[in-house]
């Protein structure tokens, strides 16, 4: 039997789509991965990719996962498989494949393993899928299912809400396995143990957290301290933007990691492009996100640097307008 495998906008291997590769390899099957790299953002070309008939009559079956909401009408094709976040949260693989070793030679340029060891959240965030796709957080796999390389991304969301997190992480240390928790840490869920903890990880990167709304400062705050082991500007935080927050509580957001030499990376939600303010959005992400300019300029001056033309003079008023008037 012949597989296509339709990769519809992963940015990192897509861990379904290596689970359905190595289970049909297992069974003799020969498999084809098509890698369309659609992008998250609407405002960016995307060219709609057509499976040719005469592949959908060489291949006898054609999977495609879909990470982004909005990006799945760019598949198009008769009999195709759709699965993944972007299409639905219920699709799911057969336990037979998702607990089947991922085959890491469809993505051959990749040298970092990736898993799950919990799924699930004990959060209710109005914004995140994850509750409604996974539900409460419960344990799927150990460390030693996941390792196949010399570094893993570990894709919990939310590891420190499992109540045997200090042990999974004892054993990360114990073995010295260069990681990283990618989908961010909850610093609400810190304590001395395992803020000790991590800081003993053969850690790669920043270490990351979310600061979803200004009501979080003062907890913030209070963790922080925890964190002291960490150096400047080693700590990041997922700031997550909505066109229905204030622009004050997302500007001061910004500057309090700023003035804690945390680095801000903010996340925009979808309706962000159809605001008035998405000018705005744009030139904070563009500041905050490129580490360099916001570790040594102000935003003004990034403004100035960003915007060079003539024509950008009211850009740039509208934009320091905004941020002066929320600082």
């Amino acid at each position: 039997m012949k597989v296509l495998l339709i990769d519809a906008d992963s940015v990192i291997p897509n861990l379904p789509l290596m689970k359905l590769g190595g289970w049909h390899k297992s069974k003799g099957d020969d498999v084809i991965l098509h890698k369309c790299n659609l992008p998250y953002y609407p405002t960016r070309k995307k060219i709609t990719y057509y499976v040719p008939h005469t592949l959908l009559d060489e291949f006898d079956i054609v999977y495609c996962s879909v990470v982004f909401d909005g990006n799945a009408p760019y598949i198009k094709g008769k009999n195709i498989i759709f699965g993944g976040t972007g299409f639905d949260l219920t699709t799911v693989l057969p336990d037979e494949i998702e607990y089947f070793e991922p085959d890491y030679s469809l993505y051959p340029n990749n040298h970092t393993s990736y898993g799950f060891i919990t799924r699930g959240c004990i959060r209710n965030c109005s914004f995140c899928k994850v509750p409604k796709k996974e539900g409460y957080i419960h344990k799927v796999n150990n460390i030693d299912d996941i390792v196949r390389h010399k570094q893993v991304k570990f894709l919990d969301n939310n590891i420190l809400a499992f109540p045997d997190h200090e042990q999974i992480l004892q054993e990360l240390v114990d073995k010295k396995i260069k990681c990283q928790f990618n989908q961010g840490l909850d610093i609400r869920l810190l304590n001395e143990r395992n803020s000790k903890l991590l800081s003993e990880l053969n850690y790669w990167g920043e270490y990351t957290f979310a600061f979803d709304s200004y009501a979080y400062k003062d907890i913030i705050e209070e963790k922080l301290s925890l964190l002291k082991w960490a150096k400047d500007w080693q700590l990041r935080f997922f700031v997550y933007v909505h066109p229905d927050m204030s622009i004050r509580e997302t500007v001061q957001r910004i500057i309090f990691l700023k003035n804690h030499k945390c680095l801000p990376y903010v996340m925009r939600d979808i309706s962000c492009w159809g605001s008035v303010y998405n000018p705005f959005y744009i030139d904070i992400c563009s500041y905050t996100n490129q580490v360099d300019f916001f570790k040594k300029s102000s935003f003004q001056d990034f403004l100035i640097k960003r915007h060079t033309s003539k024509s950008s003079k009211f850009r740039i008023e509208q934009s320091l307008r905004l941020w002066n008037e929320n600082s």
